[in-house]
């Protein structure tokens, strides 16, 4: 019992820290904004998921960008120009590597403690 409990607080504390790494990867400062803009490059190969300071999120491509601001292209044809300084963070679209990380974690802490649980049942 004892066993099973280490266990289930270790997979809470694992997924909990992966939770918080993504936060505090939220927040980018202008220029970490700027530099993501610029190394995905514009067209329609470039799409990105935009969140905004105000807690707005925009999804699409950067159809432009300068010294100043980028633009990102949404599906609906809308252009939305945004200054780097009101995007908290610039992602490529779907799960970051670290939720990959924490879902395959949690996969495989499941799967164990089920195993394990089959284990001490069957004595």
């Amino acid at each position: 019992m004892k066993l099973k409990m280490s266990l289930w607080l270790a997979a809470a504390v694992l997924i909990n820290s992966q939770a918080v790494l993504a936060r505090a990867k939220a927040l980018a400062n202008p220029e970490q904004v700027k530099a993501e803009v610029f190394k995905r490059g514009t067209g329609e190969k470039a799409k990105v998921k935009v969140k905004l300071r105000d807690g707005s999120e925009l999804r699409g491509y950067i159809s432009k960008a300068d010294e100043q601001s980028f633009e990102v292209q949404q599906k609906d044809g809308k252009s939305v120009t945004i200054p780097y300084a009101d995007a908290a963070s610039v992602r490529k679209p779907g799960l970051s590597k670290g939720a990959k990380i924490g879902i395959g974690v949690g996969v495989a802490a499941a799967f164990f403690g089920v195993v394990l649980g089959a284990t001490v049942a069957a004595f």
